[in-house]
Formats: C-alpha cells, sequence, structure tokens
C-alpha cells in the first residue's frame, strides 16, 4: 500500500454536538475535499458524551471498527490531554504501528501544562486553530506544530437589519464544561444589565451542557433572574436552531477571559453580527472589520482554584473591561438607531472602539 492509498483517520465526538463535535465536523469536511481515503472515527462515548447526532449512514465508525486495521496511514486526534494519552492507549501498539500520529490540541493560555508537555512525547504532529494556541505549544517542543484554522462555511442568510424596534438584542453561547469562568458570562451580564433598560436591550445567553457545573448554571440563573431583560437557555440546539438564534440577535457580546480560537465569535461575524469581545487570545486572528469591537482588558492571574490551570507556572488570562464594553454597547444601539437597514459600507469602527492593545 503506497503512502498516497493509506487512510486517515480522524477520531473525534462527531455525534456529541457542541464544540468538540463542531470542531472535529469542520476538519473533517475540509480535508475530505483533498484526502479521498478519510475514515471519521466517533470517539464520543470514549469522551463520556452524550450523543446528539446520532449517525446511522455508515458515515462515521467507531472505535472497534477499525482496531484490527493495521498497516500504514494517519491518525489525526481531536482531543486535548490527558484524552488524547487515554485514546493512544485504546488504540494499541498493534493499530498505531507504522501509522503517523497528529494530534489536534487547542490551548488558552500562555504555556501548556505539564500534562500536555508530556503528550507531546506520543505525536509526531501537532495542529491547532490559532496563532495564540500555536505560540503556547510550539515553545515547549521541536516538533512540527501548524495552525489550521476552522474552516467556517458561510451561512445561506445573515442579518440584514439591526435594532429596527429600537431594542439592541445581545447573545452570547458557551459550553458549561470549557469552564465558565474562563467562558465569563457574569461579565456579559454586568455590561449588558449596566448599559440598558428593558426598554432598549435583550441579552439571550444560551449554553450547552449545563449540567456540567450544577453550581454554576445555578448562579447564572440566580444572577441574571435579576434582570427582566436577560434570559437564559439551556438545553440541546441543532445547527438549524442554532442559525435561527443568531439571526434574531444584532450583537455577539464575548466578555470571555481566553479563547483557544472563539467559534462562536466567528460564527457571529459571519452571520453579520455586530461583535463585542475581549480583544486578547484565539478570536484576535480573525476579529476585524466594519462590524467589530473589541473590548480592551489588563491581564490577572488566573484563579488557582482550577486544576487545570493551577500547574501554569505564572498563568494569566484577560479580565476584560466592564465598564468600557457598556460604553461601547450605548454607543452601538445609538449608531443602529440612525438607521434601520444594514449598511453595507460602514466604515472600521476602530476609532469607536479600543484596539487589541493590552491597557
Amino acid at each position: 500500500e503506497s503512502v498516497a492509498d493509506a487512510p486517515v483517520y480522524i477520531f473525534g465526538c462527531f455525534q456529541a454536538g457542541g464544540g468538540l463535535s463542531r470542531s472535529a465536523e469542520l476538519y473533517a469536511e475540509q480535508f475530505e475535499k483533498t484526502h479521498p481515503h478519510c475514515i471519521r472515527v466517533d470517539t464520543s462515548r470514549e469522551a463520556l458524551q452524550t450523543l446528539k447526532n446520532p449517525t446511522t449512514d455508515g458515515s462515521v465508525r467507531f472505535m472497534g471498527d477499525i482496531i484490527d486495521d493495521c498497516g500504514a496511514g494517519t491518525v489525526i486526534i481531536h482531543h486535548n490531554p490527558p484524552q488524547l494519552q487515554w485514546l493512544l492507549c485504546r488504540l494499541g501498539r498493534r493499530f498505531l504501528r507504522h501509522k503517523r500520529i497528529v494530534a489536534y490540541m487547542v490551548w488558552e493560555l500562555e504555556d501548556i501544562p505539564p500534562l500536555w508537555k508530556h503528550a507531546l512525547r506520543f505525536v509526531d504532529a501537532v495542529e491547532t486553530p490559532s496563532s495564540f494556541s500555536h505560540t503556547a505549544i510550539a515553545r515547549s517542543t521541536h516538533k512540527r506544530v501548524s495552525i489550521r484554522p476552522h474552516c467556517v462555511s458561510s451561512p445561506p442568510e445573515v442579518r440584514q437589519s439591526y435594532c429596527a424596534d429600537g431594542i439592541l438584542r445581545c447573545l452570547f453561547i458557551f459550553d458549561m464544561a470549557s469552564l465558565c469562568s474562563r467562558k465569563y458570562p457574569e461579565a456579559a451580564i454586568k455590561a449588558f444589565a449596566s448599559a440598558f433598560t428593558p426598554e432598549e436591550g435583550r441579552l439571550s445567553i444560551k449554553i450547552g451542557q449545563h449540567t456540567a457545573s450544577e453550581q454554576d448554571y445555578e448562579r447564572l440563573l440566580q444572577l441574571a433572574g435579576a434582570y427582566p431583560h436577560i434570559r437564559i437557555i439551556a438545553g440541546w440546539m441543532d445547527d438549524a436552531a442554532l442559525h435561527r438564534l443568531y439571526l434574531e440577535h444584532d450583537v455577539y457580546l464575548s466578555l470571555h477571559r481566553s479563547e483557544g480560537y472563539g467559534l462562536t465569535i466567528r460564527e457571529a461575524m459571519l452571520r453579520r453580527l455586530y461583535v463585542v469581545a475581549t480583544a486578547w487570545s484565539g478570536n484576535m486572528d480573525f476579529m476585524e472589520g466594519d462590524l467589530v469591537y473589541p473590548v480592551p482588558y489588563k491581564l490577572i492571574p488566573v484563579d488557582r482554584e482550577y486544576a487545570v490551570f493551577n500547574s501554569v507556572p505564572r498563568a494569566r488570562w484577560a479580565e476584560p473591561d466592564i465598564e468600557a464594553a457598556a460604553a461601547i454597547l450605548r454607543r452601538l444601539r445609538t449608531k443602529l438607531l440612525s438607521s434601520s437597514t444594514f449598511d453595507g459600507n460602514a466604515k472600521n469602527n476602530s476609532e469607536a472602539s479600543p484596539t487589541g492593545t493590552e491597557v
């Protein structure tokens, strides 16, 4: 079997839904355009993920289906450590022998933990979606680390008008399993509540896997419950429902502390929503243009209660300026009230909002 004919196995949570599934799916769709011998292998059960998109058409295989496939090939695994190491152990030497191993990893801080550095010993190369994540990983290995951004397709519909009834509608989407403190929905709530009355704005916060942290979820419900113009949306949505949710809003508001890439920010931009987001980490690779309002920040030590970050010496992440974000939202509403239709010739907003420089 020639190298060109050798199969490429793409391992990921294809049936789980959420960010993990979306990342693997986008990668596979792009990779399959140039590599005809791709095999998608679902790892949702191995990663203890609930199946949201069960596949019955044979397009996705499972670990048990391929474990006896010996010989040459490439293995691309869409899992961070320690799941990466665990999956390699499950696959075993017999399957992995003569195969090139590529880890698709995403990290949100300036350096990676020791457990990640240990994982790099077992792979031949690493791919990651952003220059921020690339810098963090590449400084800990001499192996090849490549940037492969998520190739998100343009949607069939985009936002055409804004704030038509005088109400600015803002949206934030995050997965509770991705660490609530990093996604920082509290900052979005505080900025929005400071900016608008119920007659001026609405904020929707869509939470995936809300049961991943019942304590954080209950705390957010209590916080949002103090404001009649803020709603929490929990539960599963398919791609069509999520697309409709985006288009029901004018602004995507993400006052995160760090992003490995920022997939929902990118999806909102492609739908022509205005974006008000923290000007730090992975999203700064693509967050530019006439609809973008970066939010200034300062770098602070990471809360040491989180074990995954606790092992990183001098770990930092962003603390977005909530007052600045509220001021941006107010200015944006004032601007949009002057026109009920989309102006495709709008100029870049750099003069109206801070740049991506730390303050």
